[in-house]
């Protein structure tokens, strides 16, 4: 640590606030590393922020630095959720449970499946639902009570910005390189031989079930709609309004215990089971199975961006106006396919071998982008690239605004840490 003694460097030692930690690994077993105030940090509890925050920041393998900066944060995390304890701030269930559904579906499509999730983080999807419900509610309070310390944010000024530069310029990492980019986007159809494979398997469900099978087992073992899957495809109680119509409309016309026929959505098929009704109230399970991806679809929206690249090519349109008229992503097709400045961090590998031999007006080949389930195919064109460079106050002040901002922040956080230390109790046990 002794080169974070230079005035200059000191910046990152705040910023991170690294302290010295041993790498933890899930087999040494759980045992308590801090205590603070009434509650205690568990290395389960650790490694299981370790590998959120490595998902949620695209890290290939966790170091040190990544395990020391996740414990200081959780550490923080304690602190304040103490001083909620000492405020009686109060998170309700309703505002858990909504949370804790979207995050946990993100999770279980970031790694496909239910049992990939476990495999990832050593641990049942039930208890990594139980964790998650925990880590929402400390959230929702850790949000409170920093707003009534900070109000509704904190800002910095463009003096600020400019003398956080000024003095710690040497420390700020180069800027990566940048791509200005326009882009087409494709998302492949859904074809009727897709439909026909999802009904085929929905309609064999069915037939288990009518023969005796237990909904619930089958709902685990075939549905595709992961979350509810965990719990034998139910999907609770819901009010008049909740669900996509056709499902609606299925669900309202059972009797308690009936199952429906097969039932097409947006979403795919369903097979639906009236668990309970009160007035408009009802609880229903289901079993979804999703239509599949094709190759000839796939195929189909790649020679349909390869001719009209040919088209481009040939003068027949603009780049622009091909985004306006045939882009399926909307937000960008409105703006003639502009997306702006992005850094090569934020691109995936396939994005990367298809923009790094562009020059300026190029356009790339198609390149798929997302994961096996929810993709599409992007072409690009390249308005500018910018090589990786020192920053500076005329280039790069919007990236500089920001590193003075998370700096400021960090500063007066540290310090309302200090402040929370004088009240309550702190031990790390490592």
């Amino acid at each position: 640590m002794n080169n974070l003694t230079n005035p200059k460097k000191k910046f990152f030692a705040l910023l991170f606030s690294i302290i010295s930690l041993p790498c933890f690994s899930q087999g040494e077993g759980d045992r308590i590393i801090a205590i603070v105030g009434n509650d205690i940090i568990l290395q389960s509890e650790l490694n299981f922020q370790i590998y959120n925050f490595a998902t949620q920041n695209n890290l290939q393998q966790i170091n040190d630095a990544v395990i020391q900066k996740v414990f200081q944060n959780l550490l923080t995390e304690k602190l304040i959720l103490a001083k909620a304890e000492q405020d009686s701030i109060y998170v309700t269930q309703d505002e858990i449970n909504k949370q804790v559904e979207g995050r946990l579906k993100e999770l279980v499509s970031q790694f496909g499946s239910e049992k990939n999730l476990e495999s990832v983080y050593g641990i049942t999807i039930s208890k990594i639902k139980s964790l998650l419900g925990e880590q929402v509610e400390r959230s929702i309070k850790v949000n409170r009570v920093k707003q009534e310390k900070f109000g509704y944010g904190i800002s910095v000024s463009k003096r600020e910005a400019v003398k956080f530069f000024e003095e710690y310029q040497d420390s700020i990492p180069a800027v990566p390189e940048t791509f200005e980019l326009y882009q087409i986007v494709r998302i492949p159809k859904i074809t009727e031989d897709a439909k026909y494979m999802a009904k085929e398997k929905a309609l064999q469900i069915l037939d288990s079930i009518k023969a005796g099978k237990d909904f619930s087992e089958l709902a685990k073992k075939y549905s595709d709609d992961s979350l509810s899957a965990i719990q034998g495809g139910n999907l609770g109680k819901a009010k008049k309004g909740t669900f996509v119509k056709e499902f609606e409309n299925a669900a309202y016309l059972l009797k308690e215990g009936e199952v429906s026929d097969v039932v097409e959505t947006e979403f795919g098929y369903h097979v639906i089971k009236l668990l309970a009704r009160t007035g408009d109230i009802i609880e229903t399970q289901h079993i979804l199975i999703r239509f599949p991806r094709l190759e000839a679809a796939d195929f189909a929206e790649i020679g349909f961006l390869k001719d009209l690249k040919s088209k481009i090519l040939n003068g027949e349109l603009s780049f622009k106006k091909a985004a306006s008229l045939h882009s399926q992503e909307t937000q960008s097709a409105a703006d003639s396919g502009y997306v702006g400045k992005i850094s090569i961090t934020n691109l995936d590998s396939l994005e990367i071998i298809a923009l790094r031999d562009l020059n300026a007006g190029e356009i790339s080949d198609p390149v798929k982008v997302g994961d096996d389930r929810n993709y599409g195919y992007y072409m690009y064109l390249l308005k500018e690239r910018i090589p990786e460079h020192k920053a500076s106050l005329e280039s790069d002040y919007q990236l500089i605004e920001n590193f003075a901002l998370r700096f400021k922040e960090q500063k007066l956080l540290n310090e309302w840490m200090e402040e929370l230390k004088k009240t309550i109790y702190v031990e790390i046990k490592i």
